[in-house]
């Protein structure tokens, strides 16, 4: 839908808290995406997966994550570059496993504001989805590891307002993610 011009009222800057489950789709495993004009920030179509393929639903500690779409470039050259990055606490096979796999691959992102139901985000888009990047603390004050999401080049997209439905996930971890190493 083109936007329609219209007058802003003040509305609170409160910070909302965030659904701490982030799904993540990987790229490859994306059959459809919904259609997004230029103007477009409300997304309501489905983002449909391949056959057999799950996004996978990854616990993010919800006071960490941060999804901001920042303006860059040159005059004549701006465009906005989305992030997610949020931590995930311990570090136990399972999540060891994931980085390996999948550090420096493609993805768009789900994330949800807890409260009003008009919060679900989806980060990335088709043709210039996020990267995965990754930092470990392993020392006395934490145990965690920072999730970062952004894409490469410039776009023309803020993140979108999603409407449609979520993928199927993959099956929760059958070992132990309490204790970790």
């Amino acid at each position: 839908m083109p936007y329609q011009r219209v007058s802003l009222k003040k509305k609170s800057g409160a910070p909302k808290p965030v659904n701490s489950q982030i799904i993540l789709i990987p790229y490859d495993d994306i059959a459809t995406f919904p259609t997004r004009g230029i103007e477009d920030v409300l997304v309501t179509g489905d983002i449909t997966m391949k056959a057999a393929a799950t996004a996978i639903g990854l616990y993010a500690t919800s006071s960490s994550i941060s999804r901001p779409d920042n303006l860059e470039g040159e005059t004549d050259e701006e465009g906005f570059i989305q992030t997610l990055t949020f931590t995930h606490p311990g570090n136990y096979l399972e999540i060891e496993e994931f980085k390996q796999k999948w550090i420096g691959q493609p993805f768009i992102a789900i994330t949800d504001e807890c409260g009003d139901g008009k919060g679900k985000m989806v980060h990335g888009w088709q043709c210039n989805p996020l990267y995965f990047g990754l930092e470990n603390q392993r020392n006395n004050e934490a145990n965690k590891s920072t999730f970062n999401f952004a894409q490469k080049i410039r776009g023309q997209f803020v993140a979108g307002f999603y409407q449609g439905a979520n993928p199927a996930l993959a099956p929760d971890t059958t070992g132990s993610a309490s204790g970790g190493i």
